[in-house]
């Protein structure tokens, strides 16, 4: 259900690049992205009215209530607050984890068209990359969020940093716009996966009862990587003429989400604490 919620974004992504790039092409990015920001705002605000906040809203019951179905939740992951869920070793794992994911795909999201430009590739197809990985990540979403209800949120985020892994190593000595499509479509399947595990992953280890505000605690750990990952590749760039190397780093932090991924196991409540 998460994939399907998060392949609005992904079908952005696919769709926005070479969008936009016509209409910078057209109108120039002033008016370019005064005319987004003003079509988002009317869309985000249009949609808003028709969402409720639960099924009672429209005279109906949640699904399985009539059944008189509980969700499966062990009592030990059921009741964390957030201030229990902080003093266990997965909250600060799963924020590591975030973070790592984060780093690597805003490092992209902002760092790949240049770099193709920088290949002598052209803008307008350099956009493109960018809406290839869109439209993997609205693949990864729904295959890659179906088989972790199968195999579990964190196998998903295990493989999937390995996947981002040999795509950064593939894409180091990529020069060719069809081996930068190949990148795009590894890295954006991988990653519209382990986006569509996050939200599940964290209510397996604590829970429902305040999943809310740990995740959005947690999710702080991705946005971190997102703010950090950009800076520190494009500062690499600036010392060394060339992002081999800042690519390569984007790799390290794949490797250290492997790791991450690799020790995080149950949950468990700490000594001393109710």
């Amino acid at each position: 259900m998460t994939g399907i919620v998060l392949a609005g974004v992904s079908m952005g992504q696919l769709i926005g690049p070479p969008l936009i790039s016509q209409l910078i092409d057209v109108y120039g990015w002033r008016l370019s992205y005064i005319m987004l920001g003003g079509a988002v705002l009317l869309v985000v605000v249009l949609l808003a009215q028709f969402m409720r906040r639960d099924p009672t809203q429209m005279g109906q019951l949640p699904y399985g209530a009539d059944q008189g179905k509980e969700v499966e939740l062990s009592p030990d992951t059921q009741s964390f607050s957030l201030r229990e869920a902080a003093y266990t070793a997965q909250f600060w794992l799963v924020f590591g984890i975030f973070f790592c994911f984060g780093f690597g795909v805003f490092a992209i999201a902002v760092h790949i068209v240049p770099h193709a430009i920088e290949l002598g590739i052209s803008a307008t197809s350099a956009a493109t990359i960018l809406s290839c990985r869109g439209g993997m990540s609205l693949v990864g979403n729904n295959v890659l969020g179906g088989a972790a209800d199968r195999i579990g949120n964190r196998q998903i985020f295990f493989f999937g940093f390995i996947m981002i892994l040999a795509a950064f190593f593939w894409l180091v000595p990529a020069s060719e716009l069809w081996t930068l499509y190949l990148f795009a479509v590894i890295f954006g399947f991988a990653g519209g996966g382990m986006g569509a595990s996050e939200s599940p992953l964290v209510a397996g280890l604590f829970g429902l009862t305040s999943h809310g505000l740990i995740y959005g605690v947690i999710h702080l750990g991705f946005t971190a990587g997102a703010a950090v990952g950009p800076v520190v590749t494009g500062y690499i760039f600036d010392l060394t003429g060339g992002y081999r190397s800042a690519f390569l780093v984007c790799a390290a932090f794949s490797i250290a989400g492997v790791v991450l991924a690799a020790l995080l196991g149950p949950t468990t409540r700490p000594h001393g604490r109710t």
